[in-house]
């Protein structure tokens, strides 16, 4: 987003900001060193660990992330949306974030023992307590991190993050080998935390000045009170398979979803969320006028699309060799790992229509989508977790995945309408054709363990499996992708061309689709 105009004080040095691609391409390198860093440290967990550690720091990590989606108030949307940004702005929302920080931090320490009666787990008890933490360290992130990302400073986002990743996996994978359990995964969350609380107050420039005006946060609050009310929403509608998953099925089948719902969660983070990252300040750019709005939000789609939905084709293809090669404590989970690979190429098409009408200044509208999707979660997960009480915790994790499945294919449909259809104008086949390459591709590398079995090829042992499949999957995707994707030649060509610019603000041929 552009800083303020020179007759108001500046958030920060003046300084040239980033280009949209750049942005895009920081924020790639983001999330894609995180997400390389965590998949290694997961799949070494995993295979240290089992089910039961993972599901019982899963079901206190999502009390402690209700803790502090409560505390956000929505104040990072709100600073990285505003139109005019001064100091006093970022004064009093750093002041209300420390207050409040300290406040929700003792309430969660407070009610840690609720939720392991709830849950009827004792662990969550000391574990969610040596967790509280958390919620202080994100109150002291939120403004600069807002800070940065308003002026597209990923960059520095990205040092900050990819450096709390490497330190908090070392230091989890060493405790794990020191036979530490449950407390390798307590310590990463918060070496990981920690870490990046200190290098991110390294790179950024801002600092506050100890002033508090309740002008200024009144303005912020105009905005956050919708974005609060979205976060809330979008909270319940994520973590409510997590949630009753727990409360239902025990820590050994929260265990198994968890693992199979973050190896694709992780894929649609480096690809479709690094690109929501920079969605919302490149889109408030845009944000009156809609024609040029609407061709970058169809953009954005074409490449989160481009990059996740053929990944999720070769994680499905490699589930089975995966789970095998991880132990046999984690046998059966290749069936959810597989369904949320579906979840996630569903969830890549959610992902950018929350930037899109926070950037257009309809909070309230994303804030309704999310809160009826987490109120149907509720309804949904409820009942699977009644009927299913009894039954294998493999079979329970692939119910929870099927009813996200299920629900997300509704919400989906409502969401592109809304937002495309209604909100920005847009049309809706056109904002979904140019992602049709990238679902067949997807599709063809989820074919290839069928296509090797009819073939009678059979790979031992599990790494080497592993490592073929991938690079089969991985390969017919490509040659599918690019033989498809107009777009991706276009784009690929004028890169080792040098005539286009890395990332298109526009589509080929953008006459032809001004709305």
């Amino acid at each position: 987003m552009v800083t303020a105009p020179t007759a108001e004080p500046a958030a920060a040095p003046a300084a040239k900001k980033p280009g949209v691609g750049s942005a895009i391409g920081w924020s790639y390198v983001l999330t894609g060193g995180r997400i390389g860093a965590t998949v290694l440290v997961t799949f070494v967990l995993a295979k240290l660990l089992g089910p039961s550690e993972f599901g019982v720091v899963a079901m206190a990590t999502v009390f402690i992330t209700v803790a502090q989606t409560i505390l956000q108030q929505g104040l990072v949307s709100a600073i990285v949306q505003r139109d005019k940004l001064t100091p006093e702005h970022l004064d009093a929302a750093f002041g209300v974030m420390v207050i409040s920080g300290v406040v929700v931090c003792g309430a969660a320490a407070a009610l840690s023992p609720v939720w392991a009666l709830v849950n009827r787990e004792p662990r969550l008890t000391v574990v969610c307590l040596a967790l509280s933490p958390l919620v202080l360290m994100q109150a002291l992130t939120i403004v600069p991190e807002a800070v940065l990302r308003r002026d597209l400073q990923f960059r520095s986002v990205a040092l900050r993050t990819l450096s709390a990743s490497l330190v908090s996996g070392v230091a989890g994978v060493v405790l794990a080998l020191l036979g530490a359990g449950v407390w390798a995964l307590v310590a990463q969350s918060l070496v990981n935390a920690f870490v990046g609380l200190v290098v991110l107050w390294t790179v950024c420039p801002w600092r506050p000045t100890g002033s508090f005006k309740l002008g200024a946060i009144r303005d912020l609050w105009k905005f956050s009170v919708h974005s609060a009310n979205a976060g809330l929403g979008s909270m319940l509608s994520s973590k409510a398979d997590i949630i009753f998953t727990g409360l239902f099925f025990g820590p050994i089948a929260t265990g198994i979803y968890r693992l199979a719902a973050r190896l694709p969660d992780m894929l649609v983070d480096v690809t479709v969320r690094s690109l929501q990252q920079v969605a919302l300040p490149s889109l408030s750019r845009l944000q009156k006028d809609r024609v040029a709005f609407v061709r970058h939000l169809t953009t954005l789609q074409h490449l989160g699309a481009l990059t996740g939905l053929p990944l999720l084709g070769v994680l499905v293809a490699t589930a089975g060799p995966l789970v095998e090669f991880l132990g046999p404590q984690w046998a059966g989970t290749e069936v959810p790992l597989a369904l949320l690979c579906l979840y996630g190429a569903l969830n890549a098409y959610g992902v950018l229509l929350g930037p899109a009408l926070q950037a257009i200044g309809q909070p309230a509208k994303l804030a309704a989508i999310l809160w009826t999707r987490g109120i149907l979660g509720v309804v949904v997960f409820a009942g699977v977790g009644t009927l299913l009480h009894g039954s294998s915790a493999t079979r329970q994790a692939t119910a929870i995945a099927l009813a996200a499945i299920c629900m997300q294919v509704v919400m989906n449909a409502a969401s592109v309408w809304v937002t495309v259809g209604k909100a920005v104008g847009g049309s809706i086949p056109r904002f979904l054709a140019p992602t049709i390459p990238s679902i067949l591709s997807g599709a063809a590398a989820a074919a290839v363990p069928w296509l090797l079995h009819t073939l009678h090829v059979s790979i031992e042992p599990p790494l080497l499996a592993l490592l073929a499949y991938a690079a089969v999957a991985g390969l017919l995707a490509g040659v599918v992708l690019w033989l498809l994707d107009r777009r991706l030649r276009t784009l690929v060509r004028g890169k080792l061309g040098g005539r286009l610019a890395w990332i298109p603000l526009s589509h080929p041929r953008a006459g032809r689709h001004a709305a």
